[in-house]
């Protein structure tokens, strides 16, 4: 009858609002300006982001046909290199055949060293000539500090379809939350890469802004295989930072869409 018809469609349409969907992330980490989390002897040094992974899954909620709410958790991996670093085993003295270069007390303010590595001392290679530096130094003049971090992530997003064809598209945004899961700081001297210790002025909790496109192939009536390039500008993750550290993370979520 034309009542159970439009029961049927009311069921298939409550039944159709859930999604979940697993997913996996390339994501790249990096600065919008020059600047340093570490310390502003290194702000115009040379930086690169790595190229990591994160991995979780989101659940959607539509609240309309084409406005959802969603929200769920990820584990996201960074790294991100200072380059252009002497590293070298200061021994307990200073760097001060060269003016200006600051004092190791406060080139590692931002950073809790590991007992092992105490007497590691690290200075922008920027702020050095080849010329003035002994030896032992310009052997290690070619250094990199890396750092890596893990976050736990909670977003919680609002998702716009502009398009629910074959291909459907959308726009989505939001924040997430950030909790801090790891938190290691490593110099990489080319053949020799050792681990430091950690950063001190990471907070605990952080927050982003997330923008992002997605889009999605049917596969089925209940499912689909959603691909979503996204943009999240960190807030708060550091203190202490110098210069103008503005960090992101760019990622391109993909994974199958389940509807229920």
């Amino acid at each position: 009858s034309e009542d159970g018809e439009d029961y049927n469609e009311k069921e298939k349409e409550v039944i159709n609002r859930w999604s979940v969907t697993p997913n996996v992330s390339p994501v790249y980490y990096n600065s919008l300006g020059k600047g340093s989390s570490i310390n502003s002897q290194f702000n115009n040094n040379s930086k690169s982001g790595q190229l990591n992974v994160a991995y979780g899954v989101n659940a959607s909620y539509a609240i309309t046909k084409k406005l959802s709410v969603r929200s769920g958790i990820s584990n996201v991996n960074v790294g991100y290199n200072t380059n252009d670093v002497v590293v070298y085993n200061a021994l307990g003295a200073q760097p001060s055949f060269v003016a200006g270069v600051p004092d190791n007390s406060t080139a590692m303010r931002n950073l809790d060293l590991n007992a092992n590595v105490q007497s590691v001392s690290m200075i922008s290679g920027k702020n050095l000539a080849v010329s003035q530096m002994p030896e032992i130094i310009v052997q290690n003049s070619n250094s990199s500090i890396d750092q890596e971090m893990s976050f736990i992530e909670i977003p919680v997003e609002l998702e716009y379809k502009i398009s629910d064809k074959k291909v459907g598209v959308s726009l989505i945004g939001g924040f997430s939350t950030m909790l801090l899961n790891d938190n290691k700081i490593y110099a990489d001297m080319g053949n020799d890469r050792m681990l430091l210790g950690e950063a001190n002025n990471i907070n605990n909790v952080s927050y982003s802004a997330n923008f992002g496109v997605g889009v999605g192939v049917k596969v089925s009536e209940k499912m689909s295989l959603n691909f979503e390039p996204t943009f999240k500008y960190q807030i708060n993750t550091f203190n202490n930072t110098s210069g103008d550290f503005n960090p992101y993370i760019i990622g391109v979520n993909s994974g199958l869409k389940f509807k229920f």
